[in-house]
């Protein structure tokens, strides 16, 4: 018979009653209405919130799409809110990763894209658009050159997955990319931070981030990428992408400002974790995270992809789960769950059948 007072025992059945919370907290038993995981097919899923309506923006075909709902497990309104024009333009194909942002009162969709179609790991950069309303027609507003001198054209540099966020009255930029121009894919890619001058005009790069753990580095490049900043009181946190895209192995990472009055600017601001979120036996792949609250405000959930097997492809699906924060004051994902039906972030009106 085993001895269920020992200490090891005490700490097996400590361990598993944390395991169990964590899986009641990420998917628990139905209540007034569930959804199921995973939303859709898809990739690079973001979301974002405004008056009381969440608004999600994906490539479609050669374009993006934006929806608008009140549920954030729907999407009620969705339309092509921008196309290319024709073809020859640096920005014609391969539309990647498209971010839906309001600053100040107009919102901006920051977008990867390449000039052939094909292959396009070597001639991606980035790009914005502009509009007064999130499902309206979007603007063309150029590319965002992305060197060490945003004022050569010639110095631009390849770049994909880029995000803003605010700070302390400052708007700043944070994207994947090369240390110099290649003319290959299989090079590395790094996080890159730079001062805004306008939502549609950044200042010189830093390089903020190399992926230099074991953890980050893959089978014959190493990467970070699809960076999202997530705000939790006073703390700021970079949650990215590592490992191949392709593999079993994508996983997320963290890097927190280690003070509110730390520059963002500066390296040595950001501490870095992980891996923070990972794939298990039943979800592979996860990454290319964003984030939003519940309806009512009460609980924080993760807006994510995965893998649809482990095969090394790109068919990936839309998932979400609830999450947490730590007594220190980090977000706490726990693991992906499986597909299935899992509770309605609080909050939202229950789902009729």
């Amino acid at each position: 018979m085993r001895d269920t007072h020992h200490p090891t025992a005490r700490r097996w059945r400590l361990l598993a009653g944390a395991l169990l919370f964590t899986a009641a907290l990420a998917c628990a038993a139905p209540g007034d209405g569930t959804f199921t995981n995973p939303l859709r097919d898809g990739a690079d899923p973001w979301i974002t919130q405004y008056g009381g309506r969440y608004y999600t923006c994906f490539a479609s075909g050669r374009g993006i799409a934006v929806s608008e709902s009140s549920d954030m497990t729907r999407f009620e309104r969705e339309r092509i809110v921008w196309q290319p024009v024709g073809s020859g333009a640096w920005n014609s194909y391969s539309i990647w990763a498209p971010e839906l942002h309001r600053i100040g009162d107009k919102w901006y969709i920051y977008y990867a894209a390449a000039p052939v179609p094909g292959s396009p790991f070597v001639g991606q950069r980035t790009g914005v658009l502009e509009c007064d309303t999130p499902l309206g027609d979007y603007r063309d507003c150029g590319m965002l050159y992305t060197g060490d001198n945003p004022d050569g054209v010639s110095d631009n540099i390849w770049a994909i997955d880029m995000t803003v966020f605010e700070h302390r009255g400052m708007l700043y930029a944070v994207w994947s990319g090369w240390e110099r121009q290649r003319d290959t894919d299989a090079t590395d890619q790094q996080l890159y931070i730079a001062r805004m001058e306008s939502p549609t005009r950044i200042g010189p790069r830093v390089l903020l981030s190399r992926p230099d753990q074991p953890w980050e580095q893959g089978e014959h490049i190493s990467l970070q990428e699809g960076p999202t900043a997530l705000r939790h009181g006073e703390d700021l946190f970079i949650i990215y992408s590592t490992r191949g895209s392709w593999t079993r192995h994508y996983k997320l990472g963290q890097l927190r400002l280690r003070t509110p009055e730390s520059d963002p600017l500066d390296p040595a601001s950001w501490e870095k974790s992980g891996p923070v979120f990972a794939g298990n036996d039943r979800v592979y792949g996860v990454g290319h995270a964003s984030f939003a609250t519940s309806p009512d405000g009460s609980e924080y959930w993760i807006y994510y992809h995965a893998k649809k097997d482990t095969l090394h492809n790109w068919r990936r699906d839309i998932r979400l789960q609830r999450f947490d924060f730590d007594e220190a004051g980090n977000p706490r994902f726990g693991e992906p769950v499986a597909p299935g039906p899992c509770p309605l972030p609080s909050g939202t009106l229950p789902h009729t059948r």
